[in-house]
């Protein structure tokens, strides 16, 4: 039977600024952070070595072309050189296109570095897809291109692409958008999009996948595993937190046995969201640090870990924010974002509305007006959250208090 050990690993993202993340990375720590994405590159290859894989498939997104440096680039690639004689498979995804002052350009990398590409390395440099057969793998036939360009729905990334050949291994790597798997607003544009379907019907033995930071995978009607993103492994942003790792599988005909698809760690850090409740009992930034503290204990944080922490509940109404200092912040764990848009103050309205007077006063005839619109919104959850952050920041302002941003969940 025909068999194809394989490593993937894609969207590393090397070079990323990370200078837009909620998480408010300091540019020491994101400089941090792409250090250790190389490390996690590095990493995914000893894996192949240990695995003793036949070859290694990189679906795209190695690093940020718009911020990638010189020694970025060349470090790459001479990373996957040290990998030799196990051969290395590129398609180039739309943070990495293919172009012609690319790395992944044979000739630029040859007049801007004086060497060129290793010769275990195989770019796939077209935006159609091509076949690329590997003397090392006479039974195995590659398929791949290159990102060029976002395109609408409808056009259909996989549409009429069969393999050319029968009898051996057909493997296809395609950095592009499963939007059958997405969320109803997906972007008007998307990377080479497809559907499951499409991609079962093919007739690929296995499809690499990169794009999405996710692990995921498309099984067919038999179980067997047709396809998978690796997902991101080494986590960046909010967004990519919980487990990540690359994928070691082996591929026969017909697809992987979803017993045989490992899926290992090359990084330890963790991104996690952590949720610490508050009350009116909690009057000043010292008791709110002791409460902080206790839930990263409870939750098992190392030092390591980055924490996107936020704070709910309802404050004493003197209480505007709490203050945490940047060095205890440093103190609790690799990175601590607390985010406390959604506490409220605690404003007791029935008790307000008791006072005759203050009845009577803008104050109180704006409390009024809002219970009224809260109670005519029961049962609309959106609605009631909306009213209350509005009610929230009209008592803050009649009361000569700072009017700050407020989410509504």
């Amino acid at each position: 039977m025909l068999s194809l050990r394989f490593l993937q690993v894609s969207d590393l993202h090397l070079d990323s600024s990370l200078a837009g993340s909620r998480l408010g990375l300091s540019p020491a720590k994101r400089a941090r952070i792409n250090r250790d994405i190389e490390a996690g590159l590095r990493r995914a290859l000893e894996i192949a070595r240990e695995e003793n894989v036949d070859v290694v498939l990189l679906p795209g997104d190695l690093w940020d072309d718009e911020s990638v440096s010189f020694q970025t680039a060349t470090m790459v690639y001479d990373t996957l050189a040290s990998l030799a004689p196990i051969p290395v498979l590129i398609a180039p995804g739309n943070h990495d296109p293919y172009h012609a002052f690319s790395y992944h350009h044979a000739g630029y990398f040859k007049n801007k570095v004086g060497r060129p590409h290793p010769r275990n390395v195989t770019v796939f440099s077209s935006p159609k897809f091509e076949r690329r057969t590997l003397s090392a793998l006479p039974d195995v036939d590659f398929y791949g291109c290159c990102f060029e360009q976002n395109v609408p729905p409808t056009e259909r990334a996989l549409a009429g692409l069969k393999p050319e050949r029968d009898n051996v291994l057909n493997v296809l790597l395609l950095h592009g958008s499963q939007d059958d798997a997405m969320v109803a607003n997906w972007a008007r544009l998307g990377a080479a999009p497809f559907s499951r379907a499409e991609l079962l019907a093919t007739g690929f033995d296995y499809t690499a996948l990169g794009h999405y930071h996710r692990f995921s995978q498309i099984t067919d009607d038999h179980g067997m595993i047709r396809g998978a993103y690796g997902g991101i492994p080494v986590a960046r942003t909010l967004e990519e937190d919980g487990e990540r790792y690359v994928l070691v599988g082996e591929i026969t005909e017909g697809g992987i046995r979803p017993e045989t698809l490992k899926h290992i760690a090359v990084d330890t850090r963790r991104i996690r969201r952590i949720e610490v409740g508050v009350d009116a009992t909690v009057t000043n930034s010292a008791a709110a640090r002791e409460r902080v503290e206790a839930q990263l204990k409870s939750a098992g944080v190392t030092p390591e870990d980055i924490i996107y922490l936020e704070l709910t509940g309802r404050t004493h109404p003197e209480i505007t924010t709490f203050d945490f200092d940047p060095a205890w912040r440093d103190a609790q764990c690799f990175h601590l974002a607390i985010d406390q848009s959604r506490l409220e103050p605690e404003y007791d309205i029935d008790a307000l509305l008791a006072d005759e007077t203050a009845r009577k006063r803008v104050e109180g005839q704006f409390a009024e007006r809002m219970r009224q619109l809260l109670a005519a919104a029961e049962g609309d959850t959106v609605r009631q959250r909306t009213l209350r952050a509005a009610m929230v920041h009209g008592l803050d302002a009649l009361n000569g208090r700072e009017v700050r941003l407020r989410r509504v969940h």
